[in-house]
């Protein structure tokens, strides 16, 4: 009973998301509001018996668990098959399904309940694999009842409902179709209690680069429903299975687009709740002549005090100012900029000059605003990530590196969220991406990141980056001391303009190679002394040298790992994981981050002290990582780190304080902030 308890009452459930099973999801669910019920009736003065409550807790959580039942459709004993399917999915997608091709393929289930859900996998995404075009014939007890067209549908689809215990016997047969065949089906829902569905159409800005969206569904602050949806080909989704009840809000959310918002959802018994269609608009986007420099993933990294160049698009309008803005959480910190145009250097529609930083600017991320006044009014324009400041360009610099994680979608697109939060803390000088796949999803993610990075898009492209990322050939240029090339198209293809970009910067002592492919030209490799390549496609060995500078190669070894590559004296001399001889950092997609942070009380702005704790799974340390409070306005000190920069916020509400510190290798700690006594 101790065991129990300690279940129901203990500390939140942690592994309870999305990726989790679905009766843990429900128990975690229970749990949270028997937790809150516990603290009323178990509290200091309370006298009813703790182990009456607890006996009632689990009997409610069995029997709520117990009114669904999830059968996968590979279930060799519940679901029987005729013809050919196979169990697969696609590249990290959250899910497997059974998948057919095959006229007359079929799965036979029973089933005695309130309805049964047919669950399938719609997000076949463009460049992995054709769409689901068939049909299929759902049959009860041998009678005909419905057609289901995976190509227009949502996910979930009830293809059963009763109102008594009488087993039926539901075959669901597959048939080609005039537009071609397919079927995914990754499993059955069966309930146990009268349920309604939630449908709505979703579209958006770049609609071609929307793929899916996670819906969350909550009521009262309770999260009911969490899952990936949307049909990419019509942008149907829907949710089966949801009590009945009013006042439900939903959420649906994809990295780069804003999130929307309805509430006030009502679900009726047997019926289905079609709400408007709702469109959403790009968070992250630039339209792609409106900078055509510096932009995103091409960004101006400067001293304070220094100058950059910027051409935009301000066809006859008045240029009223240019400034910097970085927003960290609550906070918004800005400098005005000095601007001389170069008439001789702009044409027709674009502007060109120099933008000179103020001396005051403190380091960090920068979004380039540019105030102009034209026949539409006053507006401004804005490069997102485009402005980098550092207090010193770094002699031996740190990266971090990874690729080829197929972020296709919103799932794949969390992952890589997760690794943005961990480059964050490991705070390398600059990020490495190479061969990423759907440049809408991964704008959407990088977005997060803390420091200058380059990103090229390789075999798996859909669609263009273009519009995000700009020409898939640019330089990144970190003073004197190191430039960065990203080369985001195959080497055969030709590398004139790289040959004259890198031969501008003869000078440069470091100079690096994000490509697509590592097989560049020795000789050219060689003639430019390019002392490190970093790729995540193409054979041969993942780290290995090359020709006589010499050039390290570090590559992909897999798709759930990066690199944390170090310098010293100009060369790069770590770049593998625990002594092993090409080994990246391993880190698992349905894994803890090994590097991680968590703030206590939150880390808005509204709270002090603050602390930091901050964990260390790897086998080795992180120097010198990074800590970032938002703290009410003041003065602060810390005997836990090194305080790097504090800056007051705009509004002169709060104070940005970012902490160095160093991790030690399987360790642990924590950061606090106060205030100065």
């Amino acid at each position: 009973m101790s065991r129990i308890a300690k279940f129901l009452f203990g500390p939140p459930i942690s592994d309870s998301g999305p990726s989790a099973p679905v009766h843990w999801r429900l128990f975690a669910c229970i749990r949270g509001q028997l937790h809150c019920l516990g603290s009323i009736h178990c509290g200091r003065d309370a006298r009813a018996p703790r182990a009456a409550l607890v006996f009632f807790a689990l009997s409610f959580v069995l029997s709520i668990a117990a009114a669904e039942r999830w059968i996968p459709a590979n279930d060799s004993v519940a679901v029987q098959r005729t013809g050919a399917w196979t169990w697969t999915g696609h590249r990290y997608a959250a899910d497997q399904a059974l998948v057919t091709s095959e006229d007359g393929a079929a799965l036979e289930v029973e089933f005695s309940g309130a309805a049964l859900v047919l669950c399938l996998d719609t997000l076949t995404p463009p460049n992995y694999g054709r769409p689901e075009l068939g049909r299929l014939e759902v049959l009860v007890n041998g009678t005909r009842v419905q057609t289901v067209y995976p190509r227009a549908e949502g996910g979930d689809v009830v293809i059963a409902r009763a109102d008594d215990a009488t087993r039926r016997r539901i075959r669901i047969v597959h048939r080609k179709d005039d537009s071609g065949s397919g079927a995914r089906i990754r499993g059955f829902r069966v309930l146990d209690a009268p349920t309604g569905e939630l449908a709505v159409v979703v579209s958006g800005e770049h609609n071609g680069g929307l793929v899916d969206v996670r819906a969350v569904l909550s009521r009262q602050g309770r999260v009911v429903r969490d899952t990936l949806v949307r049909n990419w080909l019509t942008g149907q989704c829907r949710l089966a299975g949801i009590p009945p009840a009013d006042d439900y809000t939903l959420e649906l959310r994809a990295f780069g687009w804003k999130t929307a918002r309805r509430q006030h959802v009502s679900i009726v018994a047997g019926r289905e709740t079609q709400l408007p269609p709702v469109y959403v608009e790009r968070e992250w986007n630039l339209r792609a002549d409106a900078f055509k420099f510096p932009g995103f993933g091409r960004p101006a990294v400067r001293l304070r005090a220094q100058s950059f160049r910027a051409r935009f698009e301000a066809y006859r309008a008045e240029i009223r100012g240019v400034r910097i803005v970085r927003r960290t959480g609550p906070a918004v910190i800005s400098r005005g900029c000095a601007f001389e145009e170069d008439r001789a250097a702009g044409y027709y529609y674009h502007r060109e000059g120099t933008v000179t930083l103020p001396a005051d600017t403190p380091a960090g991320w920068y979004d380039l605003e540019i105030s102009i006044t034209d026949g539409r009014g006053e507006r401004r324009i804005v490069s997102p990530r485009s402005v980098h400041v550092v207090e010193r360009f770094a002699a031996d610099p740190v990266l971090l590196a990874f690729g080829h994680l197929d972020t296709w979608g919103q799932y794949q697109a969390e992952y890589l969220s997760r690794l943005v939060k961990l480059a964050n803390v490991i705070a390398p000088d600059v990020v490495l991406v190479s061969n990423a796949a759907n440049p809408a999803y991964v704008a959407g993610a990088l977005s997060g990141l803390e420091m200058p990075f380059v990103a090229n898009f390789g075999n798996h492209r859909s669609p263009e980056p273009g519009p995000w990322f700009g020409e898939p050939l640019g330089m990144v240029d970190f003073g004197a001391e190191f430039c960065v090339l990203n080369f985001g198209r195959a080497w055969d293809s030709g590398f004139a303009d790289a040959d004259v970009l890198l031969t501008s910067r003869g000078g440069a002592r470091i100079k690096i190679i994000n490509a697509f492919e590592p097989n560049a030209p020795v000789s050219f490799l060689d003639r430019h002394h390019v002392v490190l390549i970093h790729d995540a496609h193409g054979p041969g060995p993942t780290v290995n040298k090359i020709g006589a500078t010499p050039t390290v190669r570090v590559g992909k070894a897999n798709s759930e790992s990066f690199r944390v590559i170090r310098f010293r004296d100009g060369r790069p001399v770590s770049y593998t994981y625990g002594g092993h001889a090409s080994a990246p950092i391993p880190f698992p997609r349905g894994g803890v981050a090994p590097v991680r942070v968590r703030y206590e009380p939150v880390n808005d702005g509204s709270h002090s002290p603050v602390t930091a704790r901050w964990e260390n799974d790897l086998e080795e340390g992180i120097p010198n990582a990074r800590l970032v409070f938002v703290l009410p306005r003041g003065t602060y000190e810390t005997a836990d780190g090194r305080i790097e920069q504090a800056v007051e916020s705009d509004d002169a509400r709060l104070t940005v304080i970012s902490v160095r510190c160093d991790f030690g290798p399987k360790s642990r700690g924590t950061v606090t902030m106060r205030p100065k006594r």
